[in-house]
This record gives structure tokens, C-alpha cells and sequence, in this order.
């Protein structure tokens, strides 16, 4: 990092409160040439208005913290986000999301907090994740201006194409055999709930699972190997 660019960035950080200073502080620490066999992962899926990162709105967060071979399902975050009734998304119920359950839900606030608190010194995971990526940056972003996620990523769709497929030759790759459903079927993961985000996102824990199984048998077995 530059001089400059470090001190714009330590300027604007000098306004974020506490908690955020912290979740930076522990992305820090996350060395990326550690082995994959000590590391904490979080899975995390979003339901949005839309697939117009622009134009949609986030409805509700599903994560779960797991390691290379065990999910802690009892930490799981299931949260939705409330909106006032003037501004609550006409299509909430299409995605399987009640009035009750967004009136119920957290404030943008109260979610960045909790979701930053969950995901310290995590490598984060999703299923086709800078679209999910997205979606919580642009809540960090207009609540705490140039905040964005740290954390080392890791994609599940890209794990299995860079399984399957040569790394220097994948014109051949079909997107479609790269669906979650579509990898969830080859290697035999039993959906929880789809379309939900906690259901997603335990669904796409079980898939990381086996591919860092099939992974490390080929002696990718570090995190410097694997992020983006």
C-alpha cells in the first residue's frame, strides 16, 4: 500500500465507531498462508428485491460458521430487515419473506453490527459471492461511508470449476453445470431449504466441505491457493 492510499484510508477510518475498527483489526490478522485445516469459515447467502445489484434492496441474511469438517448450526444468524411500511419492498411475500417477519426484523444498523461481530477473523464463503458481496457493501457503505467487507473470499462455484477443469484452459466450462443446484446434485448435498438465506447458506456449507475434501487431496491446502 501506498502513502497516500494509506493515509486516505486511516483518514476514513478515523470516523467508523468502534466495532467496525475491530472486524478490520481481526480481517488483518487472518494470514492467508494459513492451512485451510485451521481456518474459520462463514457461508453466508442474501435475499434481495432483485438481481440488479443497483436497484435491489436487501431483504434478509443467512450465515453459518463452520470449519473444513464441521457446521456450528447453533450460532446460525437468520435475520431479516425491517422496513418502515412506506418504504417496505412491494415483493417481500414473493420471496417467501412475511409482513410479520420484515416488521420483526433489524435495523441496517443493528444488522452491520451483527454481521461484522459474526464474521471477525472469518474467511467468508458464497455461492457465486461478489453479488452477495455487493449487497452488504452497499448497506456498509450508505450507513458507514467507504466501509466494505475485508475479509478473505471464497467462492463455491469457482472452487468446483477450478476442481474440474484445468486451470489454464476453461473455455470449455458450462455456467450451468455451476448452478448451487446443479453442484448440490453431483455431489449428493441434500438441500436444507432453498431459497431462504439461512437455507442457502447451509446448503452451500455442506458443498464447501466436499470441495475442500477433494481439494486437499490434490495438495491445495492453504488459503493463498484458493482466495480471490
Amino acid at each position: 500500500m501506498g502513502f497516500l492510499s494509506g493515509w486516505f484510508q486511516g483518514d476514513r477510518q478515523k470516523d467508523l465507531p468502534g466495532f467496525a475498527l475491530e472486524y478490520l483489526s481481526s480481517c488483518d490478522q487472518v494470514k492467508r498462508s494459513a492451512s485451510l485445516e485451521g481456518l474459520r469459515f462463514v457461508v453466508f447467502d442474501t435475499e434481495t428485491t432483485s438481481l440488479n445489484v443497483k436497484e435491489a434492496r436487501l431483504l434478509s441474511l443467512g450465515a453459518v460458521s463452520c470449519t473444513s469438517h464441521q457446521i456450528n448450526i447453533e450460532t446460525a444468524l437468520d435475520c431479516y430487515v425491517s422496513w418502515e411500511e412506506s418504504s417496505r419492498p412491494e415483493n417481500v411475500e414473493i420471496h417467501g419473506i412475511t409482513k410479520r417477519q420484515s416488521d420483526k426484523g433489524m435495523t441496517p444498523e443493528q444488522l452491520i453490527e451483527t454481521f461484522l461481530e459474526y464474521i471477525k477473523g472469518a474467511v467468508l464463503v458464497a455461492h457465486h459471492i461478489d453479488f452477495d458481496v455487493a449487497m452488504v457493501n452497499a448497506v456498509l457503505d450508505k450507513y458507514y461511508k467507504g466501509l466494505s467487507l475485508a475479509n478473505p473470499k471464497l467462492d463455491t462455484a469457482q472452487l468446483a470449476i477450478r476442481l474440474e477443469h484445468s486451470r489454464f484452459d476453461r473455455s470449455n466450462v458450462n455456467r450451468k453445470d455451476y448452478t448451487l443446484d446443479a453442484l448440490m446434485e453431483r455431489f449428493q448435498v441434500t438441500p436444507l431449504e432453498r431459497h431462504s438465506a439461512l437455507g442457502d447458506a447451509y446448503s452451500t456449507a455442506l458443498l464447501l466441505m466436499r470441495l475442500l475434501y477433494r481439494l486437499r487431496k490434490r495438495g491445495i491446502d492453504r488459503l493463498d491457493k484458493l482466495t480471490i
